[in-house]
């Protein structure tokens, strides 16, 4: 039979272990240390990111996890800059997801979109599917 302590140090151990995994799980959260890549859960449905603000240091690693979360629409995330080096384009089917790695190096605000559009229709940015991406200095606190 374990003593009382071992139980208590047990229980507290699975309480953590589920603790973190519901912060990681959770949507925008991001998970930041200067040693490890930040995890940032981006949602994308109904014309919308979510979060649709995100703030980063410049040379820090990031893992942008992209679901689309609607049941019909494609999707995609789009971030292009001549300035910054930035130049992605992740296309998104339905109820799919899908793990980016990006390293912006220059600070500065950078917009990324969904592209998509159907012929004679407005695009899914003109609709407002638009977000934020700003970088910081790595020395600021």
């Amino acid at each position: 039979m374990k003593s009382p302590e071992k139980r208590q140090t047990g229980k507290l151990s699975i309480f953590m272990v589920a603790l973190a995994s519901l912060l990681v799980l959770a949507p925008g959260y991001s998970l930041a240390t200067d040693s490890v890549s930040r995890l940032i859960l981006i949602e994308l449905g109904d014309y919308s990111f979510f979060p649709n603000e995100i703030e980063v240091r410049a040379g820090s690693t990031i893992q942008l996890q992209l679901t689309n979360r609607d049941t019909v629409v494609s999707h995609n995330f789009t971030l292009r800059d001549d300035i910054s080096g930035l130049d992605i384009n992740v296309n998104l089917a339905a109820g799919k997801a899908r793990l980016v790695e990006i390293t912006p190096l220059t600070p500065g605000s950078y917009k990324f979109y969904c592209d998509k559009k159907l012929p004679f229709m407005k695009s899914h940015r003109k609709h407002g599917m638009e977000g934020t991406l700003t970088v910081v200095p790595a020395n600021r606190d």
